[in-house]
C-alpha cells in the first residue's frame, strides 16, 4: 500500500506505482499536480483520463473507509449522497461526475492530512464545524466543487501561514 499522507510530506510520484486501484494514491496525486508548487501539472492529464474512463466502484468503498478512518459519522450515508447503494450494486464503474467528486472528497482529506501533519487532527479539522464556512463542516462542504475550493483555501492559506 502507498505512503499515507501524514506528517506533513507531500505523496511523491512513487506512490502512483501499484497495480490495484487506490484512491488515496489518486487523490495525493491530484493534489501534488494541481498545486504548482509540489508538481508541474503534467501529471493531470492521467488524473481526468482516470476519472473519464470510470472510477470502479471499489473507489466508494475506500473513500467511506478513509471517512471512517476520520471519524466522519454516518460515512455510508455520506457517500450515498454522491452515489446510492443500489447504483453501486448494478455498475462496476463510476460516472465522470460522480467520480469527480469522490476524488475531490479524498483529495480534501489527503491535502488535510498534508497541512497539518497528522491524521487525528486533521480529523478533527475536517469533522468541526469552521466560522470561516458559515458554520458547516468542512468535509460536507467538500461534495460541491465550489465548497472544496473554500476548504483548500484554508488549508492553504494555514499552510503558507497566509491570512485567509
Amino acid at each position: 500500500m502507498a505512503r499515507e499522507p501524514t506528517g506533513g510530506t507531500m505523496p511523491t510520484a512513487q506512490d502512483d506505482c501499484s497495480e490495484s486501484f487506490s484512491l488515496r494514491r489518486l487523490a495525493g496525486r491530484m493534489v501534488r499536480e494541481t498545486n504548482p508548487v509540489y508538481g508541474d501539472g503534467s501529471g493531470i492529464e492521467v488524473v481526468r483520463e482516470t476519472v473519464a474512463q470510470g472510477l470502479p466502484v471499489e473507489a466508494v468503498k475506500q473513500l467511506q473507509a478513509e471517512l471512517k478512518r476520520f471519524g466522519v459519522r454516518r460515512a455510508s450515508e455520506y457517500v450515498n449522497s454522491i452515489v446510492p447503494r443500489a447504483t453501486l450494486q448494478r455498475r462496476e464503474s463510476l460516472k465522470q461526475d460522480e467520480g469527480e467528486t469522490v476524488l475531490r472528497v479524498a483529495s480534501v482529506i489527503a491535502l488535510a492530512a498534508y497541512v497539518w501533519g497528522n491524521d487525528e487532527w486533521a480529523a478533527e479539522w475536517l469533522t468541526c464545524r469552521h466560522p470561516m464556512l458559515g458554520g458547516a463542516r468542512p468535509i460536507d462542504r467538500a461534495l460541491s466543487e465550489v465548497g472544496a475550493r473554500q476548504v483548500e483555501h484554508i488549508l492553504y492559506s494555514l499552510h503558507f501561514g497566509l491570512p485567509a
